[in-house]
């Protein structure tokens, strides 16, 4: 779930391929079937758990996402695609060149709260922004969800002037998907990425963008594991507190676009147990991904939108992560091969492989039934306790990644009649998946403005059909 927008994070210089046989793809990651397996060699894998305390997966029934709008290829040479991107190594799998000694934490990293600085930079955010601004890649301490430390990075950009009495209010960007390998921070290209950031602090608000643990500081990210990713936008509005002290308020407003709207959506759900010295005031999901399973990629024909890339990327890190099933159960000998690209490329790179055949040379038939695939699925779809922050919900009618009838019945059944929530969902006619974010921003902006003054808001469930007409 990764759109031009989200590609900008990973440029293709960063890409290297270089030839080697298959057979040498095959020794590399077929260790990885096995994700138990204490011993198997991940380029990049992380020196501590990631495991989520908030993450137990629900027992398994009895057997029975970039946003990625990248369009497939009709390459006919996968073989040849396969032994080059089998063979990625070094650049995308961790941050190199100048940046990386940023990016390494101390060893061992001494303890402290979620949210603390490690260290900070000044960096340049570019032209266009109000005078003033001062941007900064920061790397700070995240909780593992069992207890544990470990390393995070991200951008903070504080507007120019003297701060409103209380502090600047706080806006937690939550991205896109780039892949998972750490090489694939967008924090590496500095404030480039983060949406209409000119208009966010032109409204004196302060603005955070996490990269994910895994992505940055060394590690594989935990892509589409939904409480992971709300621990991560939480800490990085702690990061931007710690980084400036009063200059900073409690007040939190979480934006996510596609995987990072599942993380916003998450986000909403533990704040109040997870951070409760924040103020959660408003939750803002675009094209949000709420279940991996009804993206997956289904018949014999490459995906036009990427949903191939994503799931392979998905049952690699849900593999490692909660260690219930093995990338054998799911993935064909040319799947596991591949999943080296996975785990050391960033999300263009996976794409031009997995989208660019059948999903049957990847995927093993009924994959998708598996029980443990369908626990960790349900366990990782947002929805399943109140947020007691408004909700913002916006979805384009011709998302050809995030369908608009499974958004719309999210909200529906889920947030609106189980829960409760509050929730204006606007909806984008015509609009697919990679407009949606840049064509609602002033929209966002607005409401996200109302929050932190503490506005009434539209509530959508109390309205017929959602207050939104019929669409085809």
């Amino acid at each position: 779930m990764a759109t031009s927008r989200a590609r900008v994070h990973v440029p293709q210089k960063r890409t290297v391929l270089l030839s080697m046989p298959v057979a040498l793809a095959l020794a590399i990651a077929l260790p990885l079937a096995t994700a138990s397996s204490p011993a198997a060699p991940i380029a990049a894998a992380a020196r501590v758990s990631t495991k989520s305390a908030h993450s137990a997966i629900p027992a398994a029934p009895a057997k029975p996402a970039v946003n990625l709008a990248i369009h497939s290829t009709t390459s006919t040479s996968v073989d040849a695609t396969l032994t080059a991107l089998a063979a990625i190594h070094g650049s995308d799998a961790t941050v190199t060149g100048s940046l990386a000694s940023f990016y390494r934490p101390p060893d061992p990293l001494p303890y402290a709260p979620p949210g603390s600085i490690i260290r900070s930079q000044i960096i340049y955010p570019g032209s266009g922004l109000p005078a003033g601004t001062r941007a900064y890649r920061v790397l700070f301490h995240t909780s593992t969800g069992s207890g544990g430390d470990m390393a995070e990075s991200g951008v903070v950009v504080v507007p120019g002037g003297a701060p409103p009495p209380g502090g600047f209010p706080i806006v937690s960007w939550a991205h896109g998907t780039t892949g998972v390998a750490s090489g694939c921070a967008p924090s590496v290209d500095g404030t480039s990425t983060l949406p209409d950031l000119a208009g966010l602090l032109a409204d004196r608000e302060i603005v955070v963008a996490a990269d994910y643990r895994g992505l940055g500081a060394p590690g594989l990210d935990p892509y589409l594991v939904g409480d992971s990713e709300a621990e991560d936008v939480l800490d990085g509005a702690r990061a931007a507190r710690s980084l400036v002290g009063n200059a900073a308020s409690n007040a939190v407003v979480v934006l996510g676009y596609s995987q990072g709207g599942q993380a916003a959506l998450f986000a909403g759900e533990i704040a109040q147990t997870y951070a409760p010295e924040l103020f959660v005031a408003g939750v803002a999901a675009v094209a949000p991904v709420t279940s991996v399973l009804e993206l997956a990629p289904i018949g014999d024909q490459p995906s036009p939108s990427g949903q191939s890339a994503f799931t392979a990327m998905a049952l690699f890190a849900w593999a490692r992560h909660y260690r219930t099933f093995s990338l054998d159960d799911v993935l064909t000998p040319a799947g596991i091969a591949g999943i080296s690209a996975v785990s050391t490329s960033c999300i263009d790179g996976v794409a031009s492989l997995f989208d660019a055949a059948s999903p049957s040379r990847f995927f093993l038939p009924g994959w998708e039934q598996d029980p443990a695939v369908q626990a960790a699925n349900q366990a990782n779809q947002p929805g399943g306790a109140p947020t007691s922050a408004p909700i913002l919900v916006i979805q384009g009618t011709s998302d050809e990644v995030v369908p608009f009838h499974q958004t719309t019945d999210f909200v529906e059944r889920r947030l609106c009649q189980s829960q409760y929530d509050t929730v204006d969902y606007e909806v984008e006619r015509g609009v697919g998946h990679n407009q949606v974010l840049g064509l609602s921003s002033t929209q966002i902006n607005q409401w996200i403005g109302q929050r932190f003054a503490g506005a009434t808001m539209v509530d959508s469930c109390t309205r017929p059909g959602l207050g939104i007409a019929r669409v085809s």
